[in-house]
C-alpha cells in the first residue's frame, strides 16, 4: 500500500490527461499488481465506451484509442451498482477474455472480468477493466480494492472542473474555459487526427459545450481550427518533398482523401493538384503552396514555425 501511495503521489503531478492514463496503467501493472488491465472512457452522449491504454495477453502495455463499442449490460450494473450502492468494483463471470492489439479486436478465451467504475463528484467518467488473462488465476480481493483506490484517484483528476482543468486554471491564471481551450490545443498538436468526440471525452465533456467554449474563445470553430493544422502538416510534407498527395494528406492527419480535397477546395477554391501544379508544367508536377493562402482567423497562416 505504501508504494502504491507514493505512486499516486507521482501521476498527481503530470497534467497531461493521456499519460496519466498510461501511467495509471503502469501502476495497475506494476504496483498493484493485476495480470491485465484496460482503462476506457465513457461517451455518454453516444453510450460508448472509449479505449485509452490497457495491457495485451504479455502484460505489455498497448494503445486502445482506436477501440470503440457499446456499453453492455454488464458495464451498465457495474456503473449502476457503483452509483446507487456505492459498490467499488464488480465481478462477473464467465466473460469474454478480450485483446486488442495492431487495429485488432478477438476473444482469446473465457473468464471472471473485474469492472471498476471511474467517477467524479457528480457523473461515471468512465472504468477500469481488469481479468487474470489466460492464467486461471483467482480474484484477489486485495488487489481488487488497490484498483479501486486508483479509480478513485483518477475520477478526482479527471474531474472537469475539480480536477486537471482546474489544475492547469489555477496554476496558469487561465479561467477555466481558456485552460480547456488550450488543452484541447495541446491534444490536436500531437495529434490532429483527433476528432470532436474523442477530445471531448478526454475532458469528460459534452461536445457541444467544448464546441462552444473553442470557438467563443479563439474566434474559429473546433473543425476550422483542426483542419487548419491538418494543412500546416500537409504543407510541411509537401516543402518537404513528398510528391504523394495521398500519403501526404493521411499524414496529415486527414482520414481520407476525400476529405483533404473537400477541405483544401473549401479553403483554396482549387483541387490539391490544380492548385500545387507551377503555370506551365507538365501536369501533375508538384508547385510550392502560399503558406497566407491557408491563412485562419487571427493572423495565423498555417505551415508558420510559433
Amino acid at each position: 500500500m505504501a508504494s502504491l501511495l507514493m505512486a499516486l503521489d507521482e501521476i498527481r503531478s503530470i497534467e497531461d490527461t493521456n499519460l496519466v492514463l498510461r501511467r495509471a496503467i503502469e501502476l495497475a501493472r506494476d504496483r498493484i499488481g493485476l495480470k491485465r488491465a484496460g482503462i476506457f472512457v465513457l461517451d455518454p452522449s453516444r453510450n460508448v465506451m472509449l479505449g485509452t491504454w490497457g495491457m495485451d495477453l504479455s502484460c505489455a502495455v498497448v494503445d486502445e484509442h482506436h477501440v470503440v463499442y457499446d456499453l453492455c449490460e454488464t458495464d451498465q450494473e457495474a456503473l449502476r451498482r457503483s452509483e446507487d450502492e456505492g459498490v467499488h468494483f464488480t465481478v462477473f463471470e464467465n466473460c469474454p477474455i478480450i485483446e486488442h492489439q495492431r487495429g485488432e479486436t478477438r476473444v482469446a478465451g473465457r473468464g471472471w472480468v473485474a469492472k471498476t467504475p471511474i467517477r467524479s463528484a457528480n457523473a461515471a467518467i468512465g472504468m477500469m477493466f481488469n481479468d487474470a488473462g489466460l492464467t486461471g488465476a483467482p480474484v484477489d480481493e486485495a488487489k481488487q480494492a488497490h484498483a479501486a483506490i486508483l479509480c478513485s484517484m483518477l475520477g478526482s483528476m479527471l474531474d472537469p472542473v475539480r480536477g486537471l482543468l482546474g489544475r492547469r486554471a489555477a496554476s496558469s491564471g487561465e479561467s477555466p474555459g481558456q485552460a480547456l481551450v488550450s488543452a484541447t490545443v495541446e491534444m490536436l498538436e500531437r495529434d490532429p487526427r483527433m476528432g470532436g468526440k474523442e477530445i471531448a471525452a478526454a475532458l469528460n465533456m459534452s461536445l457541444s459545450r467544448v464546441a462552444r467554449v473553442f470557438k467563443a474563445i479563439k474566434g474559429m470553430s473546433l473543425v476550422e481550427y483542426r483542419n487548419g493544422l491538418r494543412l500546416e502538416r500537409f504543407v510541411a510534407l509537401v516543402d518537404g518533398g513528398c510528391t504523394n498527395l495521398l500519403e501526404a494528406a493521411l499524414d496529415s492527419g486527414f482520414g481520407s482523401y476525400a476529405q483533404f480535397h473537400r477541405v483544401f477546395r473549401a479553403r483554396l477554391q482549387s483541387t490539391p493538384r490544380e492548385y500545387l501544379r507551377p503555370a506551365g508544367s507538365e501536369r501533375g508536377a508538384p508547385g510550392l503552396l502560399n503558406r497566407a493562402d491557408l491563412a485562419l482567423p487571427g493572423g495565423r497562416a498555417r505551415g508558420s514555425s510559433q
